[in-house]
């Protein structure tokens, strides 16, 4: 049991960090998913992608955790209502897969945001681990 929060914490960020280098990758084929309300479309893309690799580094090693995890949080809220919301009304499958996902993984982040990063963890350095 005491390997679940690291296992947890490792599954939880592998998609921050796949679509954070997808950001990096591919930054102008994903930049006309920006609401029109933000500058920069593209410099948008580029710098959530490099907090999505950030933040997830962070969270797999257990390093100001709650933060981390608190800001992706952020981050996927506004996702799910920003991007993904306004294209449910179209019936649009794909929209809604990606805006149920980002909604379970909002709430993922803010659990451990609660919990922090558990045993085995940068913020939990020299505790015990039993």
């Amino acid at each position: 049991m005491k390997f679940l929060p690291i296992i947890g914490r490792v599954l939880f960020v592998v998609p921050m960090l796949v679509f954070g280098f997808g950001h990096l990758g591919d930054a102008s084929a994903m930049s006309g998913m920006v609401p029109s309300f933000l500058p920069a479309p593209t410099l948008f893309v580029y710098l959530t992608g490099l907090l999505l690799i950030v933040a997830g580094g962070a969270i797999a090693v257990g390093y100001k955790t709650k933060q981390a995890a608190l800001f992706l949080a952020v981050f996927l809220a506004s996702t799910t209502f920003m991007v993904w919301a306004p294209m449910l009304s179209s019936g649009d499958q794909t929209a809604f897969g990606m805006f149920m996902k980002d909604l379970g993984l909002t709430g993922a982040a803010l659990f451990i945001a609660w919990a922090g990063a558990g045993p085995m963890s940068m913020d939990n350095k020299g505790e015990s681990d039993d």
